[in-house]
């Protein structure tokens, strides 16, 4: 089954490029239980999503730059509020780079030294040509991502400021909560 539009949601799973009959760079999609082709490179699926929301694929990638500092191949934002953070397994220019979602990677098991298995909801697993342990530090940077970004969108709940304006001053006090109201 081939789409033409499609954008990058809760249940997509992972996806990557393939090759169409003519040699036109689609999109494979696992999501949900269903499998499917996107007319679109994977870049494009991700650019559009994000356009969707506000952002961009360049956006995106220099927003993980600038929080997780110099490493290679970062993961990526998609949408905190629906829990979508990406993640490749390899540059994201290569054809065959798979682009996981964090939050459907269950498990990973070792299947020789450079194969590694991955297990996902909806009863999938996966064979990655990568070492088990590559792997999952890629996942735990997009979880590093995750934590930083969620934790710096949180309001503080140990301590606020009451402020109280005088005639020509202003005060500012460090409170705890409580001792506001």
């Amino acid at each position: 089954m081939e789409i033409n539009d499609h954008v990058i949601n809760e249940n997509t799973v992972l996806f990557t490029g393939e090759y169409d009959k003519w040699g036109n760079l689609c999109t494979r999609v696992i999501e949900g239980v269903n499998s499917f082709v996107v007319n679109e490179s994977p870049v494009d699926q991700i650019d559009k999503t994000l356009l969707n929301y506000g952002s961009s694929f360049s956006g995106a990638l220099q927003g993980s730059k600038h929080i997780l500092g110099p490493m290679k191949m970062y993961p990526i934002k998609i949408n905190e509020n629906k829990d979508i953070w990406l993640f490749p397994t390899k540059s994201f220019k290569k054809k065959n780079c798979v682009w996981f979602n964090l939050y459907h990677v269950i498990r990973t098991k070792a299947q020789g030294v450079q194969k590694t298995e991955v297990l996902t909801t909806f009863g999938h697993s996966f064979i990655i040509n990568m070492k088990e342990s590559a792997f999952n530090n890629k996942r735990q940077k997009a979880q590093q991502l995750r934590e930083i970004i969620l934790k710096d969108n949180m309001p503080p709940l140990e301590r606020c400021f009451k402020i109280i304006e005088e005639s020509d001053t202003i005060q500012i006090t460090n409170q705890t909560k409580e001792n506001l109201h």
